[in-house]
């Protein structure tokens, strides 16, 4: 299930959420949070769906706990520390889909 659509053209984006009130990222090799993780274990490659929605969808994990989140979008085609934030949104998530309109970071 899509969760949000971004409409910004990038050439190899990925995202990272990072949890408002500890600062534990989602690990995708461990699917956890993790207050220390590898860059390489916390970013989820994005792919534009130019045929039929003309955007870039993001699938927020199924097993990433409610809470508030910083959904941060990199531009990276190997994805690195030193890679800058492109898009930032705070969002609420209720363990199955955002709640309200995320804001922006």
């Amino acid at each position: 299930m899509i969760s949000t659509i971004i409409y910004r053209v990038l050439t190899s984006p990925y995202v990272r959420f990072v949890r408002v009130a500890d600062g534990f990222v989602w690990n995708v090799a461990t699917s956890l949070m993790s207050a220390v993780t590898a860059w390489g274990d916390s970013d989820t490659a994005l792919t534009r769906d130019t045929t039929y929605i003309g955007g870039t969808p993001i699938t927020i994990p199924t097993a990433l706990p409610a809470g508030s989140y910083d959904m941060l979008i990199y531009e990276g085609a190997t994805p690195a520390a030193t890679d800058s934030v492109v898009i930032g949104k705070r969002i609420e998530w209720n363990g199955n889909q955002i709640i309200g309109d995320p804001r922006d970071i």
